[in-house]
C-alpha cells in the first residue's frame, strides 16, 4: 500500500503466461497493470509503423529501422505470452537493465537491438519498468514518443515549460524543463497511461523507484507543477510539496509520537496540551509535547516500568533530574532548565485547574517534583546567555562592514563572470579580472546547457555561474535589508510587493514605508525606509518581476506553523530547477556562513566568525540606540512588546544602569508639577522661538539655558556660555589687538583700575582663542590661529 491507501502500481502486464511455456520459464510472479496500446499488434504491422517514427528518412534509414524492429520482435517471439509485453517480461530483460537481450551480441548487434526496442517503446508495444528505463540510455526515444503520441498535450506542456522562469535567462532552466518533459514521458511509458490520466500515486511510485535506484528526484516537482497547471491532477494541490505536507498534528498525535504505556497518563497529557494550545504557537506546542511526553513521562516509564501516578517519590524525581541533565551522547543538555520549567508549569497548572474544575483535574493534582531551588540557577544562566549574546554583538559589529563589502564585491564579480560565460561558447576560455575561466558543457537540442565554468589555470570543480550569481545577489539583498531594518529572518522572507507603502507627511513629502507582517508577536509594524533601503528593494523588484511587469504569486511554507501561506508576490523568490520558489531560511543561513568564510572574517585570535540572520537584528538594535534613538522607539521598530526585551538586545548598555536611570527619571517626573506636561499655547511657542533668536551675538551663540537671564550683562567675552563661531576668529583677533592698544594707553596714563580690567579681558580673550582653535581643528585640522595673526 502507498500513501492514502492506494495500491502500489507496478508498470508490467497483468496477464499470466500461457500454460506449457516454451523456452526458459518466466518470473514466478508477474505484477499487474494496464495493457499497452499496441502490445497485441502483429509483428509486420509494428515494423511498418516503426518507419513513421523517422524524420525525413532515407531509404537506407528505413531499411535499418525495419531490420532492427524485426530482429527484436523475432527474439521476443521465442518466449511464450499473449502479447509483446508478456514476452518482454518472460525474457527476464526487464530485470537485467542495460545488459538485456540475447547473450553474445556484438557492439553493432547491440546497437541494432537498442534501436529496435526504442521503436517498440515509442509505439507503446513494450512497457519496461522504471528500473530498466533508469539504467538504459534511450537517446531520442522520448522525443520520438512525444512526436507520435499525444502530440497536442506534449506540445502544450513544452510551451508551458518554456514560459516558466520569468525574466531569468538561465540555460539551466532549459535542461530542467527537458528533464521534466522526459520524466512525464517515462511515466506514461512505464504505466501505459495517457499524460492527463497520471495521478499523485504515479508520482509517488516514481519517486520510490528513483530512491530505490539511488538516483536523485530532480525535476519531479517541476513535472508535477506543469502537469497540474495544464489541467492534470484534478483535486490535488498545486505543488508536490503541498501534497506530501502532513500539516499540523493534533495534541494527541504529538503525544503518541512517544511510547507511553499508561493510557490514563497519556490522556491527561493530551488534555493538558489541548488546553494550552490556544495560548501557544505550533512550534511551542511541539516543544511542550516533546518535553512533557518524551523527556519527562516516557523517560520515567523507561526507567521505572509500571509507574502510573503523578505523585513521584523523591528518589525517582531526583534520578530523573540527573538523567535529564545529560544528552544520550554525553554532552550537557542546553535546555535543561526549560524542561524543568515545563514540568513545573504542568504540575502547577494541574493544581490550579483542580480547584476550578475538580471533576476533571482533581485526581491528577500532586506535589510538584520541581522545587524552587531546582530552577533558581535559571536566572543566572539567563544572564550568562545574555552576556554571551552581547559579547557576540560587540565582536561582530566591528566586522560587519567587511561582510557588507565582501557581499558587494562577490555580487559584482559574479555578475561579470556570468555575463562573460554566457557570451562564451562551450569549451571556450575567457578572462575576468585577471582570472582565466573555461566554459564547460555543451549545447543540447532543447537549448544551451547550464553555464558551468571552471578555472583554466588551476583545475578545480566546475561551478554553475548562473547559480553562483543568483546566490550572490540574494545574500547581498538579505544582508542589506537585515542590517537596515533589524527584521527577523521569517519577516524578511515574508516581505511581498504589498509590503511597500508610502506615507504623505504634513509637509507634503512622500515617505516610503516598509510594512512588516505579524510574526513572532502577531503585531504588525511599519518601518520608514531610507533611500538606500528603497534602492535595494527596487533592485529586488526589477529582478523578480515577470515580463508582464508583475511579481509572480507563490505560496510560502512556514516551518514554524507547518502551513503553506496563500499565494502572494513574495520578494525573496528565485528560480531553481526551473521552478519559482520562496527562498528558505536555511538557504540564507548557509549563504551567510559561506560568505563569511570566503571573506576570511576572523576574531582577534584567528577564530573564524560566523554570522546568523539574528546577529543583524542585535547589531541594528545596538547601533540605533547607541546613535541616539530613544529605546522605546527602537522597541517599536523591532516589534518588541516589552522594553526589557529591547534592553537585552542592546549590547552597550548594562541592564542595571538602564533600570536605575529609568527609576530616577520616573521619580523626577512624579515630583514635578503636572502643568509642565500640558500642551504649550501659541504665545508660549512664539516666546520660545523668539528666545533662541536672541542668542545670536557677534562672536557666536549664547548657550545659556532657556528661561534664564544673562548673568554677565551681555559681556560675552567673559561669559563661559558663549560658543565661538570659527568664522568670527578674525573679529576676535581684532578685538584682542584693540584691547592691547588700550592696555598700553592705560599703562602710560597710570589708569591702574583700567589696566586690571583690560588684563582680565585679555585673559578671557585667550580662553576664547583656545576654544576657537579647538573648533577650527575639528572643522579643518590643518588650520592654526597662528596663520591668521
Amino acid at each position: 500500500m502507498t500513501r492514502n491507501g492506494r495500491v502500489a502500481r507496478t508498470p508490467v502486464s497483468a496477464r499470466e503466461p500461457d500454460p506449457a511455456p516454451v523456452g526458459p520459464p518466466g518470473p514466478a510472479e508477474i505484477a499487474r497493470g494496464s495493457v499497452p496500446e499496441r502490445a497485441g499488434t502483429a509483428a509486420p504491422e509494428l515494423a511498418r509503423l516503426a518507419e513513421g517514427l523517422l524524420v525525413r528518412p532515407s531509404a537506407e534509414q528505413r531499411r535499418r529501422q525495419q531490420t532492427a524492429v524485426t530482429e527484436v520482435l523475432s527474439w521476443l517471439e521465442t518466449f511464450p505470452g499473449r502479447d509483446w509485453q508478456d514476452r518482454w517480461l518472460l525474457s527476464g530483460s526487464d530485470l537485467e537493465g542495460s545488459s538485456w537481450g540475447p547473450a553474445g551480441l556484438s557492439r553493432g548487434q547491440r546497437g541494432a537491438f537498442t534501436t529496435g526496442l526504442g521503436a517498440l517503446l515509442a509505439l507503446r508495444a513494450v512497457r519496461p519498468s522504471y528500473g530498466w528505463l533508469f539504467s538504459s540510455r534511450l537517446l531520442g526515444v522520448y522525443d520520438a514518443y512525444r512526436r507520435h503520441n499525444e502530440v497536442e498535450v506534449f506540445t502544450a506542456l513544452s510551451q508551458h515549460l518554456a514560459e516558466r522562469g520569468g525574466n531569468a535567462e538561465h540555460g539551466a532552466n532549459a535542461e530542467h524543463g527537458a528533464n521534466a518533459l522526459n520524466l512525464l514521458t517515462r511515466m506514461v511509458i512505464a504505466t501505459g497511461k495517457d499524460v492527463m490520466e497520471l495521478d499523485v500515486g504515479d508520482f509517488t511510485d516514481y519517486a520510490a523507484a528513483r530512491k530505490s535506484n539511488g538516483r536523485p528526484r530532480e525535476s519531479l516537482g517541476l513535472a508535477y507543477q506543469v502537469l497540474h497547471a495544464h489541467g492534470g491532477l484534478p483535486g490535488c494541490p498545486p505543488t508536490l510539496a503541498q501534497y506530501h505536507h502532513t500539516g499540523k498534528r493534533s495534541p494527541a498525535e504529538l503525544v503518541d509520537r512517544y511510547p507511553i504505556a499508561d493510557r490514563a497518563v497519556r490522556d491527561v497529557l493530551v488534555h493538558y496540551l489541548t488546553e494550552r494550545c490556544a495560548m501557544l504557537d505550533y512550534a511551542s506546542l511541539v516543544n511542550q509535547s516533546q518535553m512533557l511526553a518524551g523527556l519527562f513521562w516516557a523517560d520515567l516509564e523507561r526507567h521505572h516500568p509500571g509507574i502510573c501516578s503523578m505523585n513521584l517519590p523523591e528518589s525517582v524525581a531526583d534520578a530523573w533530574k540527573q538523567r535529564i541533565r545529560i544528552l544520550p551522547d554525553g554532552r550537557p543538555r542546553l535546555n535543561y532548565h526549560a524542561v524543568l520549567l515545563a514540568v513545573r508549569a504542568f504540575y502547577l497548572d494541574l493544581r490550579q485547574w483542580s480547584l476550578e474544575d475538580p471533576a476533571r483535574w482533581a485526581e491528577w493534582a500532586a506535589p510538584c517534583p520541581i522545587r524552587q531551588a531546582d530552577v533558581h540557577s535559571y536566572l543566572k544562566e539567563t544572564r550568562l546567555r545574555q552576556a554571551r549574546m552581547q559579547q557576540r554583538t560587540r565582536t561582530l559589529a566591528p566586522v560587519l562592514g567587511r561582510l557588507v563589502a565582501a557581499a558587494e564585491d562577490r555580487l559584482r564579480s559574479a555578475g561579470l563572470v556570468v555575463q562573460a560565460a554566457r557570451a562564451a561558447a562551450p569549451g571556450e576560455e575567457f578572462t575576468v579580472e585577471g582570472t582565466r575561466y573555461r566554459r564547460t558543457g555543451r549545447v543540447g537540442r532543447s537549448g544551451p546547457a547550464a553555464v558551468f565554468i571552471t578555472t583554466a589555470d588551476e583545475p578545480g570543480p566546475r561551478v554553475n555561474a548562473e547559480r553562483d550569481e543568483d546566490n550572490a545577489f540574494w545574500i547581498w539583498a538579505a544582508i542589506e535589508i537585515l542590517r537596515r531594518t533589524g527584521v527577523r529572518i521569517e519577516e524578511l522572507l515574508e516581505l511581498t510587493h504589498l509590503s511597500l507603502r508610502q506615507y504623505q507627511a504634513p509637509t507634503g513629502e512622500m515617505v516610503p514605508l516598509l510594512q512588516i507582517s505579524p510574526s513572532k508577536t502577531d503585531r504588525e509594524r511599519v518601518i520608514p525606509a531610507d533611500p538606500d533601503l528603497v534602492a535595494v528593494l527596487a533592485r529586488i523588484l526589477r529582478r523578480v518581476k515577470a515580463p508582464e511587469g508583475q511579481v509572480p504569486l507563490l505560496s510560502r511554507y512556514d516551518g514554524h506553523e507547518r502551513t503553506f501561506g496563500p499565494p502572494l508576490p513574495h520578494l525573496f523568490q528565485t528560480v531553481f530547477q526551473h521552478r519559482r520558489q520562496v527562498i528558505s531560511p536555511g538557504h540564507v543561513r548557509k549563504l551567510l556562513i559561506g560568505l563569511a568564510g570566503e571573506a576570511g572574517i576572523v576574531d582577534v585570535d584567528g577564530t573564524p566568525l560566523r554570522f546568523t540572520p539574528h546577529d543583524f537584528r542585535r547589531i541594528f538594535a545596538t547601533e540605533t540606540v547607541n546613535g541616539g534613538l530613544p529605546i522605546h522607539i527602537a522597541a517599536k521598530l523591532l516589534g518588541h512588546l516589552d522594553l526589557n526585551t529591547t534592553q537585552g538586545y542592546v549590547a552597550v548598555y548594562p541592564q542595571e544602569v538602564i533600570h536605575q536611570y529609568r527609576r530616577y527619571i520616573d521619580q523626577r517626573r512624579a515630583g514635578r508639577p503636572s502643568l509642565e506636561y500640558r500642551e504649550p499655547t501659541d504665545a508660549e511657542w512664539q516666546e520660545f522661538r523668539d528666545h533662541f533668536s536672541l542668542r545670536k551675538v557677534a562672536l557666536g551663540t549664547c548657550e545659556r539655558p532657556y528661561g534664564t537671564p544673562c548673568e554677565h550683562e551681555h559681556a560675552c567675552l567673559r561669559c563661559p556660555m558663549l560658543r565661538m563661531d570659527p568664522t568670527q576668529i578674525p573679529r576676535l583677533l581684532q578685538i584682542e589687538a584693540n584691547t592691547r592698544e588700550r592696555l598700553d594707553e592705560a599703562h602710560q596714563m597710570q589708569w591702574l583700575g583700567e589696566v586690571s580690567g583690560l588684563q582680565e579681558g585679555l585673559r578671557h580673550i585667550a580662553q576664547k582663542k583656545q576654544q576657537a582653535q579647538r573648533l577650527k581643528e575639528l572643522a579643518d585640522p590643518t588650520t592654526s590661529l597662528d596663520t591668521l595673526d
